[in-house]
Parts: structure tokens; C-alpha cells; sequence
């Protein structure tokens, strides 16, 4: 999105609550206070991750979807440091080593909040105990899954300082058979 320039663009301001990581450990999006979901390139991850931090101010410059209050972001102002631009894919460093274990898990939870792709597609949650699951979009629909469900899942855990996500290969309402979702 080298071509849009971002001080054009609405300003969002906002305290981080949570992290919001991808099945790989890298920073896609953040969820703010208020409930707005922001949209981050994977690609960002090695500038942001070590400059943002929940109970944090950010400023954000994007676009926002049409139809919930999701935040497709061009440039991300810390608390600390300068503001970072996306410049496109391939300009950014990616971290050399993500630090975290990596295990196969089942796991059971409560659905607090569904996550979104930057095109609005549901392709992730957040669980009530601060855990996310990621799921390709299809996934959802089959399920029928919404906020406030009990979800059974089973999946490769990441666990890092950051934060935990499971890349949910089987899911299912609680109680329920777990379905394949690849």
C-alpha cells in the first residue's frame, strides 16, 4: 500500500488491550479499548512488537470497513518510538527468531470476540482467557461460530511473550464432533 499516503488518511487513537497474533507468532492486528479492531501487516512484526504493548496509547492511519469497526492499518504510531509504515511487503524485516515453544494441543473455550482479515472475513477469535485460535474464513461459517460460544479445538499452539494462538486445524462447538478445517 506503498501509494496511499497515510497523513491523508482518518487518525484513530486508542489504548491496546490485546496482541493479536497470526499462526506463526507475528503481529496482524491489535485490538483496542474501545472495542475497534485493527488490521496490521504480518510484515510490521519486527518494528511493532518490540514498541507496542497492552495499556498502551497507539495512533493508527487506515482504512475502515464499511460494516464493523475494523481498521485496515497504513501506519501505526507507538506510544514509543516513530511511526511505521507499510510500505509493502518485502521493505520490512521480519524478526530473524520468534521465541516460543510450539506444541499440539487440544483446547476448550469461550469465544469473547471473533477476529477479522482486512477484507472483513472471519478467520480467528479471541477466547476469554486471552488465547486466540486462527482458522481459515470457511471454517466459521461451517461452525456457525459467534461470540459467547464454548468452542472445542485442536490445533499447533505458539506460546510466546506476546502471546498464545493456536493454527486450528479441528473444530467444533463444545460438546460437538470436531470437524477438519483445512
Amino acid at each position: 500500500m506503498h501509494w496511499i499516503d497515510p497523513d491523508h488518511l482518518p487518525e484513530t487513537r486508542g489504548i491496546v488491550r490485546t496482541l493479536v497474533l497470526n499462526p506463526h507468532g507475528l503481529l496482524d492486528g491489535l485490538l483496542l479499548d474501545d472495542d475497534t479492531e485493527i488490521h496490521v501487516a504480518p510484515h510490521l512484526s519486527g518494528q511493532l512488537l518490540s514498541r507496542i504493548r497492552p495499556g498502551e496509547q497507539v495512533t493508527v492511519r487506515g482504512l475502515r470497513h464499511r460494516g464493523m469497526p475494523l481498521i485496515v492499518a497504513l501506519a501505526v504510531t507507538p506510544a514509543r518510538g516513530r511511526t511505521v509504515v507499510d510500505e509493502g511487503p518485502g521493505h520490512e524485516k521480519l524478526p530473524k527468531h520468534l521465541e516460543g515453544k510450539r506444541e499440539r494441543w487440544g483446547y476448550s473455550g469461550v469465544v469473547e470476540r471473533l477476529l477479522h482479515g482486512p477484507k472483513g472475513d472471519i478467520h480467528g477469535a479471541l477466547l476469554d482467557d486471552g488465547v486466540i485460535l486462527r482458522f481459515p474464513p470457511h471454517a466459521a461459517q461451517g461452525v456457525k461460530l459467534r461470540e459467547g460460544q464454548a468452542v472445542d479445538v485442536d490445533g499447533a499452539w505458539f506460546e510466546s511473550r506476546h502471546g498464545t494462538v493456536i493454527d486450528v486445524d479441528h473444530l467444533a462447538t463444545a460438546g460437538r464432533p470436531l470437524v477438519a478445517v483445512r
